[in-house]
């Protein structure tokens, strides 16, 4: 006899391994983005320490124009690269939750097909058992009569 919910079961397992799979893609690109992040971060101390320098050295007012434009085209990469991190760590919580209760029903589903094979089992055991009591009565009927 099959398991009745075999194929809820398989459906878990794989939507389980699919949200596992969304999951890493998602902590990937949060990575990425983080790196990207710093990156930016990186540049923008460079410019500002490229302005000051200038500055001190009152070269170049044009230069310095530039690097201000610059310095505010880069906030605005800044600010575009946070609102991405924060768009996927609201993507990766959901994706966890998802992850999680769907690990939780699996988690049921195997403990009922656990309790159901057991069950299977102790009914396998007693026809066998009735089968064997069969076969010593009938035997001892032919050897007695």
């Amino acid at each position: 006899m099959k398991f009745k919910l075999e194929q809820v079961l398989t459906f878990h397992q794989k939507q389980e391994e699919r949200l596992s799979k969304e999951l890493a893609d998602i902590k990937l690109k949060l990575e990425n983005q983080r790196a990207h992040l710093q990156s930016l971060n990186d540049e923008r101390i460079n410019l500002l320490n490229s302005i000051r320098d200038h500055q001190e050295k009152s070269e170049g007012l044009w230069d310095v124009i530039a690097c201000f434009h610059y310095l505010s085209v880069l906030d605005k990469k800044i600010e575009k690269a946070k609102e991405g991190i924060n768009i996927l760590k609201i993507q990766y919580e959901v994706k966890q939750k998802q992850l999680i209760e769907t690990a939780k029903e699996r988690k049921i589903l195997e403990k009922l097909k656990e309790r159901w094979w057991r069950q299977e089992q102790k009914v396998l055991l007693k026809k066998e058992q009735v089968l064997l009591d069969e076969f010593a009565i009938n035997g001892y009927v032919r050897r007695e009569g």
